[in-house]
């Protein structure tokens, strides 16, 4: 059975969105019908916002609701928790849900203090433009983008599982997540530990496999609801929920700062999959082969270079570049092979490597985008 891709974004049945903007900040609400089981994956930078810690010691409650804002990211100042703490119990007198039901989410600038005048403001409007239908879950999305130049939203359904989300990220994304916040919702029933663990497979394949530009955010946040009103086998749910996750990633990595190209990377023929994990990772994070891959420039030395890093390099690998409808051998058996038909796939806008190394039998993709000087303009200029 195939997967059914829906329009519904994160409104699927039983839950419902909203979001508003005004000149700096943008709001986006999330509610369920009933409090959901609910799991979670974390930045792993030490310094964290305050909505992130505030969210993280409420997830074995369970969520209703999840208030997100961006253009502040809620980090690096004195009254960051007690902010976050604020904006739920605000959300929470005003709707019939509990604040120890409710998830906070932030992302923008750091070090600068939340607005909280304005955040209440924004949730009164939300609240009164609350819907279920696919543009209300459109507008969430557009509400927590920052540098991010369109919404990104995926949802499915498979053997009767539907999954619904939003995300946002452009930027500061790197393995083990990046400034990027997703949110997925389902009506799959499984207990708590079963959605934690099928949570992060499917992170460890998808955000985890994600770079833009090495840098790790303090608001890294990836949420899982689910209402249980749906039962269904565990692996059905695994293989539905990385279809998501995936497309997400997709969706970050086509919206890099910057970025005109998207990249894969993919690292077939390892003797171990965190091998070709890591060797997958270090290429489509290195700065010398975005650079090249903006240039479109086949220098497959700077692959070979970043993949050797992290994994022993055999003598006879094999590389390639792919495009939509061209594939190119550029070495074959370690040699190099004729390069003008590379630089023709480097003209496209979407690109994937492929290294063989030909020594074993697992595989890893990683997901990414090259490296313009529109990056440093954006990010020489964003306050």
């Amino acid at each position: 059975m195939e997967f059914r891709i829906l329009n519904s974004g994160i409104c699927i049945e039983n839950f419902k969105a909203s979001g508003v903007r005004d000149n700096s900040y943008g709001l986006a609400l999330i509610l369920s019908d009933k409090i959901c089981e609910s799991a979670g994956v974390f930045t792993r930078n030490k310094v964290k916002s305050g909505s992130l810690i505030v969210t993280k010691r409420r997830l074995k409650n369970g969520f209703q609701a999840i208030i997100a804002n961006s253009g502040n990211a809620n980090a690096c100042t004195k009254s960051s928790l007690q902010d976050a703490i604020e904006v739920s119990r605000y959300l929470a007198k005003r709707t019939k849900i509990q604040e120890d039901n409710i998830a906070v989410a932030s992302t923008g600038i750091i070090g600068k203090p939340l607005d909280l005048k304005k955040i209440k403001k924004l949730c009164s409007l939300a609240l009164k433009s609350i819907g279920s239908s696919p543009r209300h879950s459109e507008l969430a999305a557009k509400a927590i983008m920052t540098t991010d130049t369109k919404p990104k939203e995926f949802s499915l359904e498979y053997k009767g599982i539907k999954i619904g989300s939003i995300a946002k990220g452009a930027g500061m994304i790197a393995p083990n997540m990046a400034t990027m916040l997703a949110f997925i919702v389902t009506n799959a029933a499984l207990d708590r530990d079963e959605l934690q663990e099928s949570l992060n497979r499917a992170v460890d394949k998808s955000f985890n496999m994600l770079v833009i530009d090495n840098d790790l955010s303090t608001n890294d946040m990836v949420l899982l609801l689910s209402n249980s009103s749906f039962s269904c086998d565990i692996s059905d749910f695994q293989k539905a929920l990385e279809k998501v996750t995936i497309e997400l990633a997709k969706l970050i990595a086509k919206d890099g700062e910057g970025s005109t190209k998207y990249i894969e990377v993919e690292v077939k023929g390892s003797e171990t999959r965190e091998a070709a994990r890591r060797a997958a990772r270090a290429v489509i994070a290195s700065n010398l082969v975005k650079a090249a891959i903006y240039g479109e420039n086949p220098n497959w030395g700077r692959i070979i270079a970043a993949a050797g890093k992290e994994v022993e390099i055999p003598d006879k690998f094999d590389l390639f570049f792919e495009s939509k409808n061209k594939r190119c051998c550029i070495v074959k058996n370690g040699e190099e092979k004729d390069a003008s038909l590379a630089r023709e796939i480097l003209k496209e806008k979407e690109i994937k490597i492929i290294l063989d190394l030909k020594t074993g039998e697992f595989s890893a993709t990683a997901f990414g985008c090259d490296l313009s000087p529109e990056y440093v303009k954006i990010n020489a200029e964003y306050n």
